[in-house]
């Protein structure tokens, strides 16, 4: 398994992560407590691969978990799941599907 897979896996468990700097931060936000025998091998992997870990968060959404986005204006990314409004607003061929 690739480290981003582990990522998005542990994403539908209730984990959230972000890069701060180069720290990588994990929240555990899911409703019940994960099987550790599921995501212990997934988190150990994370650790074990953070260069490959950076560079997938760089396109990876800490709200929903996804890894489209597309930057505004100024650069910064916006996550075609949760920033989608806000996308078609900036870019407004976006919703008449347009390239």
């Amino acid at each position: 398994m690739r480290p981003g897979d582990a990522l998005l896996e542990l994403t539908k468990h209730g984990f959230r992560f972000r890069l701060e700097g180069e720290a990588v931060k994990v929240r555990f936000e899911g409703e019940r407590p994960p099987d550790p025998a599921a995501v212990s091998p997934l988190l150990n992997l994370v650790r074990k691969h953070k260069e490959d870990v950076h560079f997938f968060l760089r396109c990876y959404c800490p709200k929903c978990g996804g890894v489209a986005s597309c930057p505004d204006y100024e650069g910064r990314p916006l996550c075609l799941g949760c920033d989608w409004d806000e996308l078609i607003r900036l870019y407004p061929d976006l919703a008449r599907g347009k390239h």
